[in-house]
């Protein structure tokens, strides 16, 4: 297990370093652009994203990216299940935090953190709308059209796209999530202190959690 934990985190290693590199490319090629809507500030873009009772007994993690077929099978067929067992009930406060394999996930992740409030709609928009955008040429102009159908405009994204400090944030979620964590593929789930690699069948979350 351990020597599979080492080798995770240097494909990590090599995945963020391929973004950083990527995330500076672009932020050089990026101008400010007048967003249609009021975006949020950076510092409510980059809070944690939660469902549940800040209370609730039992803390789920996940982090996931957007462009990972099996986050959003979990993200579209799972989660709706355990939000209506656990998570609306009390039992279970969710968190949801990045960590993008890809360029169009980091991109994805950034127009979902400039959502503000419809931050899970959109995110669940990404997740549905996948093959639209995870695998085009011109992903960002895709990932636009997604999002149009839940009120962002081109120029909100573009605008978004722009913010300072938005890429190296998510960024140095992933960053946290492997050095702290182990993180090193996705989707990753922590359960209080449950570790769970991959994405599973909704009885198998629900047997963890109550047990606790």
């Amino acid at each position: 297990m351990t020597s599979k934990r080492t080798a995770a985190r240097s494909v990590a290693a090599a995945v963020l370093a391929g973004l950083v590199a990527f995330a500076a490319a672009s932020c050089s090629k990026s101008s400010p652009v007048a967003p249609t809507h009021t975006l949020p500030s950076l510092s409510e873009m980059l809070a944690e994203k939660t469902l549940g009772s800040a209370s609730a007994p039992v803390t789920m993690i996940e982090y996931s990216s957007l462009g990972c077929i099996h986050c959003a099978d979990f993200e579209t067929t799972t989660l709706p299940q355990l939000k209506t067992t656990y998570i609306d009930v009390g039992r279970v406060k969710f968190i949801y935090r990045d960590y993008p394999l890809d360029p169009p996930s980091l991109i994805a992740a950034m127009v979902a953190r400039c959502s503000g409030s419809n931050y899970f709609t959109t995110l669940d928009t990404l997740f549905r709308n996948q093959a639209s955008w995870a695998s085009a040429g011109n992903y960002t102009a895709a990932i636009k059209s997604v999002v149009a159908g839940i009120g962002m405009t081109s120029d909100d994204v573009d605008a978004c796209l722009a913010v300072p400090g938005l890429q190296s944030g998510i960024l140095a979620i992933m960053t946290t999530g492997t050095q702290q964590y182990g993180v090193g593929a996705t989707p990753t789930f922590f359960i209080n202190t449950q570790r769970v690699d991959g994405a599973y069948p909704f009885a198998t979350y629900a047997a963890i959690i109550d047990g606790m």
